[in-house]
């Protein structure tokens, strides 16, 4: 399958005339794609038992101490390239031209600008989760949900800091928390927060919203390259659901995470041609963390447990 149709259909279709239709949840559908889902799981469960990582993989955690100057490089860019734009996280998300709406602007570009240098970074992480809280009075609990990955890259880097390569490390400051176990709860939220707002957007931009995939699909009938096939657009449109679902909820379950951070990879990149800059805009964040989840996806090794402690 095409991976164009994964990309995120409210940043490019208007949604206020496509609103989630919620009672579709119950709906044998939808019950069949979470039934999917959860068997993907037990399958993802049984492939990683049978078929350990290479070593060769394994030795990847040791780039774990560079892994938070990535993510912020990341997200830094994002926000700040955003506030310019007058977006707040997402393209679908434009705060009016007042007092309020320019106040967030201004926040996100300051969160961009400390994350991205890595100076008072645990400072912007709260800010940046709290921006989240303050967008929810112009937006919706369900527009600020679609971007919970945000929240799980502000949980990291206020547990684990910027890493070395930061300003912060040059001021000596220190983590808020040296508990041995603080990496392991930076990936994990990192980890759930990123699988959580994939699976969450699955739901509100096409199995629960159907008529707002078919928009997109009416303004760009090529991206549903199984049409000579004879699949139509909605049952197109509820395999790509149901495609972005077992992915959310996988990574969520922490199996097989650095193959599927390989295909979300790709998956995110080949839409960028397509919707352009501000695809690739919207995408950095996704980029910072598949990055971080590739190198080092969990903390159970000492090398990695020790480096990420070290970075904080």
């Amino acid at each position: 399958m095409r991976a164009d149709i994964a990309a995120h259909v409210k940043w490019f279709t208007d949604p206020a005339a496509h609103p989630t239709d919620w009672s579709l949840l119950g709906s044998a559908p939808v019950l069949t794609a979470f039934v999917i889902a959860i068997a993907a799981i037990g399958l993802a469960h049984a492939i990683q038992w049978r078929f350990p990582e290479p070593k060769l993989l394994t030795r990847l955690d040791r780039f774990s101490p560079i892994a938070p100057a990535v993510l912020g490089l990341h997200i830094g860019i994002a926000l700040i390239a955003s506030a310019f734009l007058g977006v707040l996280f997402s393209p679908n998300l434009r705060p009016t031209d007042d007092l309020l709406g320019n106040a967030i602007l201004v926040l996100e570009g300051m969160c961009g600008l400390a994350l991205l240098l890595g100076l008072a970074t645990r400072a912007g992480a709260l800010l940046l989760a709290l921006l989240g809280l303050i967008a929810m009075m112009p937006f919706s609990f369900e527009s600020i949900l679609e971007n919970v990955h945000l929240l799980g890259i502000a949980l990291f880097l206020f547990i684990v800091g910027r890493g070395p390569l930061s300003f912060d490390r040059i001021r000596g400051v220190r983590p808020p928390t040296r508990h041995e176990d603080a990496p392991t709860w930076a990936l994990t939220l990192l980890r759930i927060c990123l699988g959580f707002g994939i699976a969450f957007s699955s739901l509100t931009e096409k199995l629960l919203d159907p008529g707002l995939a078919q928009a997109l699909l009416d303004q760009k009938p090529f991206l549903n390259v199984a049409r000579p096939l004879g699949i139509g657009d909605p049952p197109f449109a509820y395999l790509a659901g149901v495609t972005e679902l077992v992915i959310g909820v996988v990574i969520m379950s922490g199996r097989l995470t650095r193959p599927v951070m390989v295909i979300g990879a790709i998956l995110f990149t080949a839409t960028v041609p397509v919707f352009g800059w501000s695809e690739l805009v919207g995408h950095l964040p996704f980029y910072g963390i598949m990055f971080v989840l590739f190198m080092v996806p969990n903390a159970r090794s000492r090398h990695a447990k020790r480096a990420l402690r070290a970075a904080a």
